[in-house]
């Protein structure tokens, strides 16, 4: 089976899935609105945590909507979505003795939750990249931008949330900088982006599954490598390196020194048996 066929067959399962990768976005992200709540005044806040939720969650969707001229409101314009994020709010906030919430501790639980927000964040990329070429088609940029808000609006949302409630200073500003998750959500949009205006010589669900790939590699491992590569054609071979930058293990500019010096050694090899 070829990447082609691959990168197909990923597209008709996100697809197949998309109420249960729905789900696993909800729980991801209201688990870390979780995270960083006070457990002792959660039960008092009921409202407060909903909303918060719904902020986190359909945050991306707010801000695209409001760029391209629709109301604010409109993500949540979908009953069912909005039942189905309330439902997981609940349980993951108020669920007897914590049931929910601590079997999201367990690694393998995460895991299959981290896979399928990573299959429905390029559906959302492409939603914000697709809705941004309608009302800005001229503008790459914008596009781009939108792309990735697609896929991490909700993220924005909450530090906004976050710094409203601090002093702004030095120190607060210093601390302002994109995540790992941010800087590829947006380079993965600019490569929607130039797939849909036939600049990259690779098929729109090959880039799906690059993304999925690299998402997912990224997202579980704090000092490894997420490592993909895409054959565009007989002599171009595309390779895509990421790791965090909080890992002191880790140098992505090395490991691609090291590949490409592994590439020679094999192109070298094949040049010297084709002299013998």
């Amino acid at each position: 089976m070829d990447v082609s066929s691959i990168a197909d067959a990923t597209n008709n399962l996100i697809v197949y899935l998309a109420t249960i990768i729905e789900i696993a976005h909800y729980t991801l992200v209201i688990y870390g609105v979780r995270n960083d709540w006070d457990v002792n005044k959660a039960r008092k806040q009921l409202v407060a945590t909903w909303l918060m939720s719904i902020a986190c969650c359909y945050g991306g969707g707010m801000i695209i909507s409001v760029c391209v001229g629709k109301p604010a409101l409109t993500p949540l314009s979908n009953n069912q979505s909005v039942l189905m994020m309330t439902i997981v709010w609940w349980h993951i906030f108020y669920s007897p003795k914590d049931v929910i919430y601590n079997l999201l501790s367990w690694k393998p639980a995460m895991l299959v939750i981290v896979l399928g927000k990573e299959m429905i964040r390029t559906r959302k990329i492409i939603k914000g990249v697709k809705l941004g070429r309608g009302a800005f088609p001229d503008s790459l940029l914008i596009c781009t931008i939108l792309g990735m808000f697609g896929a991490c609006g909700g993220g924005f949302v909450k530090n906004a949330a976050t710094f409203v409630r601090k002093q702004w200073n030095h120190e607060t500003v210093k601390c302002i900088h994109l995540a790992t998750v941010t800087k590829l959500s947006l380079l993965f949009s600019l490569l929607y982006n130039l797939q849909l205006l036939g600049i990259l010589p690779i098929s729109f669900n090959t880039v799906v599954l690059l993304q999925l790939t690299v998402m997912f590699l990224i997202s579980v491992a704090d000092d490894g490598y997420g490592v993909s590569y895409i054959i565009c054609h007989e002599n171009t071979i595309m390779f895509h390196i990421s790791s965090k930058v909080s890992s002191h293990e880790t140098n992505s500019s090395r490991f691609a020194d090291n590949i490409e010096k592994a590439m020679m050694d094999v192109k070298d090899l094949c040049e010297y048996a084709k002299k013998k």
